[in-house]
């Protein structure tokens, strides 16, 4: 059994105000959730089983509600991943790589402008990296991300605690592109609305592989 609890609710209500709430089968909600609801005067409804009972909802409000919570749940991600760039550049600023710490703060400054263009809903600044292009970019880590396979035996080398960190950040923005695709799918033209920030996700991804390749001592 899943309760709804009211910080769940304040921050989903902060994000896109809503009227109507649904509370999905095998659900339920938390004395102050529900009168956070009232004090607002939100309808709260009950999801039906499927046999033959429908909801007294209104089915476009249940989907404004689902979209709510998954860009809410993107940009919770998003901000971890935020702070996830300034912890890995401290880190890595104190064990002595001043270099690629400014490396891994320039980085997180293009992502920065991917989380600002989705929270205002325009399209994010070109991206340009160690004065590449985007295109020299996607040229320079063609195939780069199946090549750099990080195990147990980079861990062991001498800078195998920048090599993980490098893939830690790798690995928690490949998520990214799943959050936007489940936020912004257009059903009726069975594409992602926001392609444009999955692309630049994208090729921060590629800058990332890139540096794990230079830490690698450049060889595939």
């Amino acid at each position: 059994m899943k309760f709804i609890t009211e910080m769940e609710l304040r921050d989903l209500y902060k994000t896109e105000p809503f009227t109507h709430y649904v509370l999905e089968l095998d659900t339920k909600i938390t004395p102050g959730a529900r009168q956070f609801l009232t004090d607002r005067r939100v309808t709260l409804g009950q999801a039906q089983c499927s046999e033959g009972k429908k909801s007294n909802i209104d089915e476009s409000n249940q989907v404004q509600v689902r979209e709510t919570w998954c860009t809410l749940r993107l940009r919770r991600r998003m901000d971890f991943i935020e702070s996830l760039f300034l912890l890995i550049a401290a880190e890595l600023l104190h064990s002595g790589d001043a270099a690629l710490s400014e490396e891994v703060m320039a980085l997180g400054k293009c992502f920065q402008n991917v989380q600002n263009a989705e929270r205002e809903k325009i399209a994010p600044d070109n991206l340009q990296f160690w004065g590449w292009s985007e295109e020299e970019i996607k040229k320079r880590s063609d195939d780069l991300e199946k090549s750099v396979e990080i195990n147990e035996f980079h861990v062991r080398l001498e800078n195998g605690k920048e090599i993980a960190q490098l893939n830690h950040l790798r690995a928690s923005l490949l998520e990214v592109e799943p959050a936007l695709l489940e936020a912004f799918w257009n059903e009726e033209k069975q594409a992602c609305s926001r392609q444009d920030l999955i692309d630049t996700v994208n090729l921060i991804i590629n800058i990332l592989c890139i540096m794990m390749w230079k830490c690698l001592g450049g060889q595939k």
